[in-house]
């Protein structure tokens, strides 16, 4: 016992002068004064949950401050809960875990869970401060174009563009003589469009605001076409495109056209929940082909023809405009939601053309 303590004479608790005792002393008082503090950052996907808590578990293991098992249940509810709380808010919305480590004598980690949203337009005005223009590219959609000359004069078409942005479509179409009324949800691309369209005395009117909103009203039976370009991707469900298209069936004038873009799946493919909560983080919201024909059903529409955007867009846009912008082509394969670089995702951007009866 010598080679490990001494002791004491006078009754007092063993003198230590083991190495290896002294020196797990020393650690601990050294690891009192250590300190871990920090952040991890998760997109509120409620299909993540498992993922989510193996990493918070691995991390607080790492840093030698293992989650206790009875705090397994509790953490993973709150979780839950939270992570709900902020899909339904807003697909932009991320789950902010904040830790600290306790003071001596306590052990472990404090911890706090933040959900802090963001809206689409708050997005794209950080797109705005971040990257240079044009945001969505330099030419219109050849689609759209193509279906435009279709209809006639342009001194006697009315056009509706809906989520027109900075006016990628709008403004070349307003040049031929088309009178365009632009939507657009995101108030820095509105007041770009306005002031592009007001330097050209152009036939453009802006107006500001979600097509989704029940308040938002355009005249009834104004215009030969209405156009949805990079829109629907945007959308949280069936009941919101059904919304859309009952909207539009409204603001088209009979035998008026729509075109839209969306996100179909190729053949029997049947998205799970993470897959459509993903979808909807990345912007690529999907439907299946059933689901788009029953959110048509009972409306006055007839589908014309339905192709896939990235084929038809790379064959007719000029030479030199493709690919739109340097993310178009990830975006519209699907690679967005499935990256994968040597496989084709299950999952298209398809134009959309439909005839109001």
């Amino acid at each position: 016992m010598g080679a490990e303590t001494t002791i004491d004479k006078s009754g007092q608790l063993p003198l230590v002068v083991n190495p290896d005792i002294l020196q797990q002393a020393i650690l601990y008082k050294v690891n009192t004064r250590v300190n871990a503090r920090g952040e991890l950052i998760f997109p509120c996907i409620p299909g993540m949950l498992s993922e989510y808590l193996k990493a918070i578990e691995k991390l607080f293991s790492t840093l030698d401050r293992p989650l206790p098992e009875e705090r397994k249940d509790e953490l993973n509810k709150l979780l839950a809960i939270k992570l709900e709380q902020g899909y339904r808010h807003s697909t932009a919305s991320v789950l902010i875990l904040q830790y600290e480590s306790v003071q001596p004598p306590q052990t472990g980690l404090a911890c706090k869970l933040i959900v802090s949203s963001s809206t689409v337009g708050e997005q794209y005005k950080h797109w705005i401060d971040t990257r240079e223009p044009p945001l969505f590219g330099s030419h219109p959609d050849a689609k759209l174009m193509a279906t435009a000359a279709k209809l006639g004069n342009p001194d006697r078409i009315r056009i509706l563009d809906v989520g027109a942005g900075t006016g990628r479509n709008t403004l070349p179409l307003a040049r031929l003589g088309y009178a365009v009324d632009a939507i657009e949800l995101t108030s820095a691309f509105a007041e770009q469009l306005k002031t592009a369209a007001e330097a050209e005395n152009l036939p453009v009117t802006v107006t500001e605001g979600d097509v989704l909103d029940p308040l938002m009203r355009m005249k009834p039976a104004r215009y030969q076409l209405a156009v949805a370009a990079e829109v629907i991707s945007h959308f949280r469900d069936s009941d919101q495109i059904r919304l859309f298209l009952a909207k539009m069936c409204d603001f088209l004038c009979p035998g008026g056209v729509l075109l839209f873009s969306t996100f179909l799946t190729v053949g029997d493919y049947q998205p799970d929940a993470l897959v459509r909560q993903v979808a909807q983080l990345s912007w690529s919201t999907l439907f299946t082909p059933r689901e788009l024909a029953v959110a048509m059903e009972g409306l006055p529409l007839v589908q014309i023809s339905d192709e896939v955007v990235m084929e038809y867009e790379r064959h007719h846009l000029p030479a030199g405009a493709w690919p739109p912008t340097p993310w178009f082509s990830s975006w519209a394969t699907g690679r967005d939601v499935f990256p994968m670089a040597n496989a084709r995702p299950p999952m298209e951007l398809r134009w959309i053309l439909c005839r109001r009866s």
